[in-house]
């Protein structure tokens, strides 16, 4: 192939993959979105944790749960 060849077909794989990439993006972004937490989520969720009742051998699991959501809210 000469060079001129070379050139477009470089050029044409430069451009598909950067159509890949942004899609590729596009969709970790969309899945890191649905496994966040919004604010509301949280609230509810330690509200929940507040009114219900826990066996002694759960305590220690509530409790760190719980931290780790109140630190996600600040």
């Amino acid at each position: 192939m000469d060079l001129y060849r070379l050139n477009i077909i470089n050029k044409i794989k430069s451009k598909v993959m950067g159509v890949l990439n942004k899609q590729t993006k596009k969709k970790q972004t969309q899945n890191s979105e649905l496994t966040k937490l919004s604010p509301n989520e949280i609230k509810y969720l330690i509200t929940l944790i507040g009114k219900s009742e826990f066996k002694g051998i759960d305590l220690q699991i509530v409790y760190t749960i719980t931290a780790k959501l109140q630190n996600q809210l600040k």
